[in-house]
């Protein structure tokens, strides 16, 4: 029997995180907003850059690996670049309309790069800058680089990108420059997928969001408080009252969430003895 593809990305999920594929596991995720895509297609067109770039004579070098020609092919030969226009529609999260239309938002073009540099052994990683995603290309001493720009960035640029994001008194931090896992990149895809349909209040949506990331995070219960909240927005109280109860039930040391449930809780007794 054919595996559905919210089964398939459970599978991929499973798998220890030097074990999954990261493109795949992407697409999975576009394929749930679009089951009639062809997910081997996209993944043979990366192929086919890949190619594309070890052929192209301009980009061979007696030196050593091309780390910056291949920044060069990708954002000026193949033409990707950040959607400057349309920064929060869910399609920039999506790795085949990313392919599609060339355009997308640091993390998934930050998948174009890495997915690239796997098929031709190029070191890309990506990395946990805060707010916007980065890469590194050529291990712990390479350059940084922006994928939403494709600029190298110098610690002085890196500062200046947090405190944009953060506030002027940010400063850098060694733990931002961390590599990104597998897992750590299809959690924080789905993070911008989620905030993007709770501003939307498409709650079914959200709540896919989170129940793959559960997927990927099992014993994040961070995820479960927000199951509970989207159970609430769509008007499923006693679900909403289980997961919270079970929140407490599973966390008896972590006061924070212990407290949010707990308000949660409260909030929804409260509700159910309003006379209207």
């Amino acid at each position: 029997m054919k595996l559905t593809i919210r089964e398939q990305f459970a599978e991929v999920a499973s798998r220890a995180d030097e074990d999954i594929p990261l493109a795949l596991a992407a697409l999975l995720i576009a394929a749930e907003a679009n089951p009639e895509i062809d997910i081997e297609d996209y993944l043979t067109r990366l192929a086919s850059y890949a190619e594309g770039f070890r052929q192209d004579k301009r980009f061979d070098t007696k030196l050593g690996v091309p780390l910056k020609g291949l920044i060069t092919y990708i954002h000026q030969e193949l033409g990707f670049c950040g959607n400057l226009s349309d920064y929060y529609d869910p399609n920039n999260s999506y790795l085949n309309r990313v392919i599609d239309l060339k355009r997308g938002i640091p993390i998934s073009l930050a998948l174009v790069h890495i997915a690239i540099g796997e098929h031709l052994n190029i070191p890309v990683s990506g990395i946990t800058f805060p707010g916007h995603f980065l890469l590194r290309y050529g291990g712990d001493n390479g350059i940084i680089v922006d994928p939403f720009s494709g600029r190298e960035l110098s610690r002085a640029d890196c500062q200046n990108l947090l405190r944009q994001i953060a506030g002027a008194r940010a400063t850098l931090k060694d733990e931002y420059f961390s590599i990104a896992s597998p897992r750590d990149i299809l959690i924080r895809m789905l993070d911008n997928l989620k905030q993007i349909f709770w501003r939307q209040k498409d709650w079914d949506e959200s709540e896919a969001c989170i129940d793959r990331q559960l997927l990927l995070l099992p014993d994040r219960t961070e995820f479960n408080v927000q199951l509970g909240a989207v159970y609430e927005m769509q008007g499923n109280t006693s679900l909403a009252q289980h997961t919270y109860t079970r929140v407490l039930q599973e966390n008896p040391d972590n006061e924070q969430l212990r407290e949010l449930a707990s308000r949660r809780l409260l909030a929804l007794e409260q509700s159910s003895k309003t006379v209207h």
